[in-house]
């Protein structure tokens, strides 16, 4: 068992162009290596022109990742979700998931986008990976 594990989850606006790849890919990339140099895994998913992530590690080093976030000027309007201590990883294995929002239902894309916790939206994060771990899936930890 790790000590003092966290989960935060956080959602924010994209100032990043929808359909600018090249720069989401690089951010995910990036965020890859340092998520495992760091211990810290997660998910991290974009739709409708919002980041929503779901961060798992210990505490020290999630909070020091959340200030590189908030410092980030490619989003906005960063909202913390929920914060909690946590026995055991959700996404062990991943240094980021990086999960395809297209088939969320009205309900989940809302929970995501809009009003969810962040309990909810770790949730919706995770229904998400279970469809897609048959297929290809970017962040997966070798």
């Amino acid at each position: 068992m790790e000590k003092n594990l966290i989960r935060l989850v956080y959602r924010s606006k994209s100032c990043i162009a929808h359909d600018d790849v090249a720069e989401l890919d690089e951010i995910f990339k990036l965020s890859r290596r340092n998520n495992k140099l760091d211990g810290i895994t997660g998910a991290l998913a974009l739709p409708d022109g919002k980041f929503v992530q779901s961060i798992e590690g210990e505490k020290s080093k999630v909070g020091l990742l959340m200030k590189r976030i908030r410092a980030d000027n490619r989003h906005e309007d960063v909202t913390v979700l929920g914060e909690w201590e946590v026995q055991a990883r959700l996404f062990r294995g991943w240094d980021m998931a990086r999960p395809d929002p297209t088939p969320l239902s009205q309900q989940s894309f809302r929970i995501v986008t809009e009003n969810g916790s962040g309990a909810q939206v770790t949730s919706v994060l995770l229904d998400l990976m279970s469809k897609v771990e048959r297929r290809y899936v970017v962040g997966m930890a070798h």
